[in-house]
């Protein structure tokens, strides 16, 4: 007997088998109906008009876009399962829509698996959102997630690039003075003889080997030079090459100071420098300038320099790797005739270096492999910030500079080139910026003294409007000090003009008639020796 389930589902299947592509609102809300789909979403479907053609074409973001965003999650996945089988069951009516490209393969922009997970549609923030929701409950389920993952935004941020080449000018720098401790405690050969080596015991010693490779990988330095000066986004592959050559270059110095092994070749003339006798100052003046000899010979024998001790690892050999690497990394896809001519390029310098016997086998192995890594380590997580963001801190620790100089990539950096006269226009462009930038910046400067000359001439106006006041109120200090002085005086000459006068006239006279004038005539006046003899 069948059960009412399978009669529902056999039901289903009847339905299903039908041309799907026919099918009116009226038919799907039946469908609907007998599949026990709740009454929000069919009253949704109903007022949207949803048909057959319809139902066949739902992509993962119609479940959480308007008018379905209010759904409750059981609601949602019985509705998706719903479209699934519908999808499944009806290839033959999709590949006639279009909506697939064969009818035996599923197509990632229709197809919705048991959970939904195809985001190829989804926003970022939206399967943020939903992350915990899609993905938390199906482990059989294989993801088709393929978004597009290529930076939005893309800053050369030149400043970023000369920290980098300052970086790995220092870095060079220190390379070069270990290089020069190192050869001045290298072992003796007559007491520490070559070490066993399985390439080197078994490939006689070429002497123009090592030439060849200095050779082989200034021809793949033109190449990135070439690539470089075309390539878009020149800037930001630039400091991402500064910034890994000189975080290896680094390691290699702490690796050459650790253990110094012996010479790897008995036609090697290496022993340690003899210095006469001075003081440390001096003696460290001569390794310096041994040190600057080996940068500005940029450790190539072909411009004279040799060097003992610095075995492990080969920088050579980490030169070239870097080199292919980018050159690879920063071409398209179609150059691959370019791709295995840089690829042999980078295996022959390493034959050849092993061939001249300046290397033990391990030297360049482990170059190799420490340059790869990095650079793989770099980019994948360049091109990933999510996960950068995720763990953030780690990052910060782990890898500082990657943080630094990658925070305003957003993504993988597309091969995009520019042609000669597109990159002749851009530098007259910024040469103009530049000039403007300039000019404003002289300006601003001008404007600025300008104002501070304004504002200190301001501040002395304002000095000696204080000063002036200050003055001002000392003069009316000495004003009532004198007006008080003088009214002293006038009192003292009046009562000395009184004691001049006679009694007689003293007592003929009211005082009210002594007035200033009367008194100051009289001042003016003084009686006769005749007169006061008489009197």
């Amino acid at each position: 007997m069948c059960t009412r389930s399978q009669i529902v589902c056999a039901n289903v299947n009847t339905k299903m088998d039908v041309d799907i592509i026919k099918w009116s609102n009226k038919e799907v809300m039946e469908l609907l109906h007998k599949e026990k789909i709740s009454s929000f979403i069919k009253d949704i479907c109903k007022s949207q008009d949803i048909d057959g053609q319809c139902l066949l074409s739902f992509v993962d973001r119609d479940f959480y876009d308007y008018p379905f965003e209010q759904l409750k999650l059981g609601e949602r996945k019985r509705f998706i399962l719903l479209i699934k089988k519908l999808q499944r069951n009806n290839r033959k009516a999709m590949y006639e829509l279009g909506l697939c490209e064969d009818q035996t393969l599923n197509n990632p922009a229709t197809n919705i698996n048991f959970v939904g997970t195809n985001l190829s549609h989804l926003s970022y923030n939206l399967h943020n959102q939903l992350q915990s929701e899609l993905y938390a409950a199906n482990t059989e389920c294989i993801s088709t997630y393929t978004p597009d993952v290529k930076a939005s935004k893309l800053k050369p941020e030149v400043w970023k690039t000369a920290i980098a080449l300052g970086y790995v000018f220092l870095v060079t720098w220190v390379t070069a003075v270990v290089m020069v401790i190192v050869h001045d405690k290298v072992p003796d050969m007559k007491k520490y003889p070559p070490l066993p080596d399985l390439f080197l015991d078994n490939v006689p010693h070429i002497p123009w080997a090592f030439d060849m490779c200095e050779i082989t990988g200034s021809f793949l330095l033109a190449i990135w030079l070439v690539v470089l000066f075309f390539h878009k986004h020149r800037f930001i592959i630039l400091r991402r090459f500064f910034a890994l050559a000189g975080t290896v270059f680094l390691l290699r110095c702490f690796t050459m100071l650790i253990t110094s092994l012996s010479v790897p070749g008995s036609h090697l003339k290496c022993e340690p420098r003899f210095y006469p006798p001075a003081d440390d100052l001096t003696v460290w003046g001569r390794r310096l300038r041994q040190a600057y000899d080996i940068w500005s010979g940029a450790g190539m024998s072909v411009r004279g320099v040799r060097t003992c001790g610095d075995y492990m690892f080969s920088g050579h050999t980490v030169a070239l790797t870097l080199l292919n690497f980018f050159i690879t990394e920063y071409t398209s896809r179609s150059l691959y005739l370019l791709h295995i001519l840089t690829w042999v390029m980078n295996m022959f310098g390493i034959f050849f270096i092993l061939a001249a016997h300046e290397h033990y086998s391990i030297d360049v192995f482990i170059a190799f492999y420490i340059t790869s890594r990095l650079f793989l380590y770099y980019h994948t997580l360049s091109n990933n910030q999510a996960l950068m963001h995720s763990d953030s801190s780690r990052t910060r620790i782990w890898f500082p500079l990657l943080t630094f100089f990658e925070s305003e990539v957003d993504g993988i950096v597309p091969n995009e080139y520019e042609g000669p006269m597109e990159i002749v226009n851009n530098l007259k462009q910024w040469l103009i910026q530049f000039v403007i930038d300039v000019k404003k910046s002289s300006m601003a400067k001008i404007a600025g003294t300008k104002l501070q000359e304004g504002a200190a001439m301001g501040e002395y106006s304002v000095v000696r409007l204080v000063d002036g006041i200050k003055r001002n109120l000392s003069l009316i200090e000495e004003y009532k000090s004198s007006r008080q002085r003088l009214v002293t005086l006038d009192k003292t000459v009046q009562a000395g003009l009184l004691d001049e006068l006679p009694d007689s006239d003293l007592r003929h006279r009211n005082i009210a008639e002594l007035t200033s004038d009367t008194l100051f005539r009289e001042f003016s006046n003084p009686p006769s020796p005749i007169m006061k003899k008489n009197t």
